[in-house]
């Protein structure tokens, strides 16, 4: 049997022998329009066998063509099964997962990594896991590519600056699986390796020097020496007024055993050093302190060994930073005089304050003004009952009219309010309570106006409450309350009468009754309390004023 499968220069073919009832051999053969060459046996099984995917071949493709594929049997009852995949090898696809990688021939893959990471190759193998695999990388550039170089079981790939992405091939003709560790080598949670020399002046650029926060928190490092990172420069800022002094103690611990740490204390003008200490490890530690003033200043952890410590083969060696600070001399608060634009924004600032800070004074004065001469030229009024309660009966009085004259009363001395008001109907004291009650109008309709007046004397009322009795015929109900308080059936809800307070309340009854009762009760002093008139008003009873 003979069959073709097109290829493509840059692919690779595989052909997996699946099933074969008999001893098969399979030969290959790469045809184009201009020649065609043998390539070789692809299988030879002398014998029926269980294959269960144990023949695969693998085809590397160079140019454009196709593959002749040739079966032969001795026997002509041969029964097989082939399976045909071509990849392509030249497009490069980016990896995501580096714990487990697969693929086939030496297909392109791609990783971004950060000039201050690596990763070690954990695993390079066949699919079978029989056969280590090696592995050839090169650095991509935006307008270039590095050399390629090889790498094995456990070797580190260091990433660089100005890299775009790193381009592996796995150089073998077969299916390959691999895992790699990814590490990042930075410095104090800052995202990166901290610089290893300090900036130039005051004016550099310093936002790539981790900034320690002097809080006693621990900030992790290391010295990447297989990098080339043989000392790190950190930053610490101090805040305050102008001269004043600063005690920077800073603590490491870790790998340090051949480290040494320095403290720069530094002109914020010129950049120069002022002062500056070191130390080396010392009972499980490297502890330091120093003196500096305000602003920027800087801490360099270094190896002793210095740029001799680099070595591609080295481990990082770790280190743990802690940084606290205390105020030794506040210095001197800085005072600026204000300029007149300042001066002016703030005389304006001062009379609105003042103006809102009065407002609320001058509309209280106001009202309470009006109150005052509305109630005298209330009171100055002759017949004011009588105008009241015609006001009432031709319903040309509006409720806020009437709530107003009535607060504007009581806002007038208890007896002169009364004389507002003329001869009451019924006029009671007892237990420090003097109430007064006026017959307003008797409607055809049934509804009884009434006008009550209560002075607390002697105490306070709490929880207080009147109820209107009828002596005969049926109960009062309550229509209609002036000003507006609760009520419920022929009781109406006083609340709190406070000593010395005055309460006028105008009062609409319904009900056939021509006799009424008034009962008043609450609280004094904790103890219930109750005030009743011993006389009854009768509906009939006509009162006004001379």
């Amino acid at each position: 049997d003979v069959f073709a499968v097109n290829v493509s220069s840059g692919s690779i073919l595989v052909l997996t022998l699946v099933a074969s009832s008999t001893s098969i051999d399979v030969d290959l053969h790469f045809q184009n329009l201009t020649h065609e060459s043998p390539i070789g046996n692809a299988f030879s099984l002398p014998l029926n066998t269980s294959i269960d995917e144990n023949y695969v071949s693998y085809i590397p493709i160079d140019n454009d063509g196709r593959i002749i594929v040739t079966i032969t049997s001795p026997s002509p009852d041969n029964i097989w099964s082939m399976r045909t995949e071509i990849f392509d090898t030249t497009q490069i696809s980016q990896l995501y997962q580096l714990d487990s990688v697969f693929g086939i021939g030496n297909s392109p893959l791609s990783y971004s990594l950060g000039e201050d990471e690596s990763l070690i190759i954990t695993k390079s193998a066949t699919i079978d896991g029989l056969t280590d695999v090696p592995i050839k990388y090169r650095y991509v550039y935006p307008s270039s590519e590095s050399d390629w170089s090889n790498a094995t079981l456990n070797d580190r790939i260091n990433g660089i600056a100005g890299s775009s992405y790193i381009e592996f091939q796995w150089d073998c003709n077969c299916s390959w699986n691999a895992s790699m560790s990814h590490y990042q080598h930075f410095d104090a949670s800052w995202g990166m390796d901290a610089p290893t020399y300090r900036p130039l002046s005051a004016n550099s650029n310093n936002s790539t020097y981790p900034l320690i926060t002097m809080d006693g928190n621990t900030e992790d490092g290391e010295l990447t020496l297989h990098m080339g990172d043989y000392q790190d420069i950190l930053r610490v800022e101090t805040t305050g007024w102008n001269d004043s002094i600063h005690l920077v103690d800073v603590i490491v611990e870790g790998d340090i055993y051949e480290m040494r740490v320095t403290i720069w204390d530094m002109d914020q003008q010129t950049w120069d050093v002022l002062n500056e200490v070191s130390a080396t490890y010392s009972m499980d530690k490297i502890s330091l302190s120093l003196d500096v003033g305000l602003g920027t200043h800087f801490i360099k952890i270094e190896h002793i060994n210095g740029s001799s410590a680099i070595n591609e083969n080295a481990e990082p060696v770790e280190w743990n930073i802690r940084v606290s600070t205390a105020v030794i001399d506040e210095g001197e608060e800085p005072w600026f005089p204000a300029s007149d634009a300042v001066k002016d924004a703030a005389d304006l600032f001062y009379w609105l304050i003042g103006l809102i800070l009065i407002l609320p004074f001058l509309v209280f004065y106001r009202f309470i003004r009006k109150e005052k001469l509305f109630a005298e030229e209330f009171a100055s009024k002759k017949d004011r009952l009588q105008w009241l309660n015609q006001k009432l009966t031709e319903g040309d009085f509006s409720h806020n009219d009437l709530a107003r004259a009535l607060r504007a009363v009581s806002s007038l001395e208890w007896e002169k309010a009364l004389e507002v008001w003329g001869d009451s109907e019924m006029r009671h004291f007892t237990t420090g309570i003097d109430m007064a009650i006026w017959s307003l109008s008797n409607r055809d309709d049934g509804i009884w106006s009434l006008l009550i007046g209560i002075c607390a004397k002697e105490c306070d009322w709490n929880v207080a409450a009147i109820r209107f009795e009828a002596p005969e015929g049926e109960p009062w109900d309550v229509k209609k309350i002036e000003p507006k308080l609760l009520s419920r059936g022929s009781e109406i809800f006083l609340d709190s009468l406070t000593k010395d307070s005055r309460l006028f309340v105008q009062v609409e009854l319904e009900g056939s009754s021509n006799a009424l009762d008034i009962h008043l009760s609450g609280m004094v002093n904790g103890d219930p309390m109750a005030a009743k008139p011993a006389n009854t008003i009768y509906r009939d009873s006509n009162s006004s004023e001379e």
